[in-house]
């Protein structure tokens, strides 16, 4: 289970982690608000990205889904984390009084962003597998 868990940071839980770590360098200066859309959209990338290839890694585990079930499952869970995501941001503004969410329009927009960059990832995997002739399973 270990090497399943290494092989899969190796092949993609780099993107989540580099979304975060460049979250938080990006939240501490004074450019948050203007790379908001830019942090959530990367953010939903990586995850659908990481997502998709889980499935591949943990096969033996999860099972063999079919190609668009694949793609189903990892558009939904990305865009599940987006919306926990939201929860956290709320929890935060609510208990720790900071100001993360200013209102009801940049929630939306941050879910919008997160949805966009889950659905191009997703797209950009499946363009790629078409032009190289990579099974989609």
């Amino acid at each position: 289970m270990i090497s399943l868990l290494t092989r899969l940071f190796i092949r993609a839980g780099w993107a989540p982690v580099t979304v975060l770590i460049l979250h938080a360098i990006v939240a501490k200066t004074s450019y948050r608000q203007q790379l908001d859309f830019m942090m959530h959209f990367s953010g939903g990338a990586a995850i659908a990205y990481f997502l998709f290839e889980a499935q591949h890694c943990l096969k033996s585990i999860l099972g063999i889904p079919t190609p668009f079930g694949r793609y189903l499952f990892a558009f939904a869970m990305a865009n599940t984390v987006g919306v926990f995501w939201e929860f956290g941001e709320l929890f935060s503004d609510m208990y720790w009084h900071t100001h993360i969410q200013q209102n009801i329009h940049e929630t939306m927009f941050d879910l919008i962003a997160d949805s966009t960059g889950a659905a191009t990832s997703l797209v950009a995997i499946w363009l790629t597998r078409c032009f190289t002739k990579t099974p989609h399973i």
